[in-house]
């Protein structure tokens, strides 16, 4: 499939999501609270006293990763090669709860894509697998 064809789909599905949901933030971090409580600790002592604040600026990043997945996959690299590392040893931010928060993300947005529309689904699971391998790349730096 095409980048365009694939960035297409992508933005359908965000435009859905955003339709059907509005602000993602809330039902990101309730999936991803859901899958790792003890995250919540974390961003209640990283937020200095306003973790909403924190939690909107991390699924904003998450998204604009998103959206930037096939346009400007080198940027993205170069963040999480940055990003990853960062969190794991500063802030004690294990690559699995990196991690978590794509993958909540994803699910809450490609949770708003009919089940027939396989290729959309299926750019959601490439999106996802392309960014579980840079953290994992990422892991090592």
């Amino acid at each position: 499939m095409q980048t365009e064809r694939k960035n297409e789909l992508l933005e359908n599905s965000l435009e859905r999501a955003a339709e059907l949901l509005g602000d993602v933030t809330g039902p990101v971090m309730a999936q991803y609270y859901a899958h790792h409580p003890q995250a919540k600790i974390s961003f209640e002592e990283h937020g200095l006293g306003n973790s909403v604040k924190l939690e909107a600026e991390m699924v904003e990043s998450i998204i604009y990763c998103l959206m930037n997945w096939y346009d400007r996959p080198e940027e993205i690299r170069i963040m999480f090669g940055s990003t990853v590392p960062h969190h794991e040893h500063a802030l004690n931010v294990s690559n699995e709860r990196f991690g978590g928060l794509i993958d909540a993300a994803i699910e809450v947005i490609s949770s708003t894509v009919p089940e027939s529309r396989e290729e959309e689904l299926g750019v959601w699971q490439e999106i996802r697998d392309g960014l579980k391998t840079l953290v994992q790349e990422a892991q090592s730096l």
